[in-house]
């Protein structure tokens, strides 16, 4: 993974690091939170889950979005490609001297590769190495059909030029199609970044107001607790809490937005973790709707909790 995000870091270094990261914060963590044994480590253990989960994401989305830029890259690359071998150039060399800074990761992958070509590795095998470098469905099926038409002695330049074409139409057809569901999209992303934390904050917001009126009737009652529980909905003793069911409401909206884009990320390219791009912004607004519309109401409705 560190190879598909464009990582130059040891594997092994790089585990060091995390493993570090994931002790030092998690002894943060049970610093901070304080309480009993098992609450310290407990909350030891989430930080450093969270440090490693963290890290995962990161590496998986870097690597996406390199594989999304070759992807947009690679029909132009190789009608370039095409292009130098008509001119006379070798497989080999034609594939080395289309590489140009536009191109982004697909040009440090070919030079990458290019540099074996030097000790004498096959092409075939030197195309190959290519997908160590990109984790990218498209350019591993290029590749390998680019290396049958070496094996089988075709015309590589026209080879290219239609899998070139081929490619283009095929993201021509992908773009008529995220057309057609982004309206999909943008009704599951409403969804669980408005409407979800608007229902919670209603639903919490009238459950402080139980709590509350529910107070003042006991406190009416002169500590008559008995007849102030046989009063309508206010009938036996409530357990919900304010934070208790602030703290459901926060982390319900957290997990819905998780699994919301993960669902956009399947209508989208059919990867569930291309959706988790979306993930910390849509969380960030979803938790300040939540809050932001408690805070409204409760200005709003301010004489009725303190009546």
């Amino acid at each position: 993974m560190l190879h598909y995000a464009g990582k130059e870091i040891d594997a092994s270094v790089f585990c060091e690091y995390l493993a570090v990261a994931s002790l030092f914060l998690g002894v943060l963590a049970a610093y901070f939170v304080g309480g009993a044994f098992a609450i310290r480590a407990v909350a030891c253990a989430a930080a450093f889950a969270v440090v490693h989960i963290v890290a995962y994401g990161y590496l998986l989305l870097g690597s996406t979005s390199r594989a999304a830029k070759v992807d947009e890259v690679l029909p132009d690359f190789l009608s370039l490609v095409a292009s130098n071998i008509r001119s006379g150039l070798t497989t080999d060399r034609a594939l080395i001297t289309s590489t140009r800074e536009e191109f982004g990761p697909l040009t440090s992958a070919i030079n990458n590769a290019g540099k074996s070509t030097i000790t004498g590795m096959p092409l075939e095998q030197v195309l190959a190495q290519l997908c160590e470098y990109i984790n990218s469905d498209t350019l591993r099926k290029t590749m390998r059909l680019i290396v049958e038409g070496m094996q089988s002695g075709g015309d590589m330049s026209e080879l290219m030029e239609k899998t070139a074409l081929d490619i283009r139409k095929f993201r021509s057809v992908r773009r008529e199609i995220d057309a057609i569901i982004l309206n999909y999209k943008l009704f599951i992303l409403a969804a669980i970044a408005l409407g979800a934390p608007l229902l919670y904050a209603v639903s919490t917001f009238l459950v402080d107001i139980m709590i509350a009126i529910k107070g003042k009737i006991t406190a009416t009652t002169m500590g008559d607790v008995s007849s102030a529980m046989q009063i309508g909905i206010f009938k036996g003793k409530l357990m919900l809490t304010s934070d208790a069911i602030i703290f459901f409401a926060s982390v319900s909206i957290v997990v819905t937005v998780f699994f919301g884009c993960m669902a956009v990320g399947v209508m989208g390219s059919g990867r569930r973790m291309d959706g988790l791009k979306y993930f910390p912004f849509l969380a960030i607004v979803g938790l300040a709707v939540l809050f932001g519309i408690r805070l409204a109401l409760g200005s709003v409705l301010s004489g009725m909790m303190g009546a």
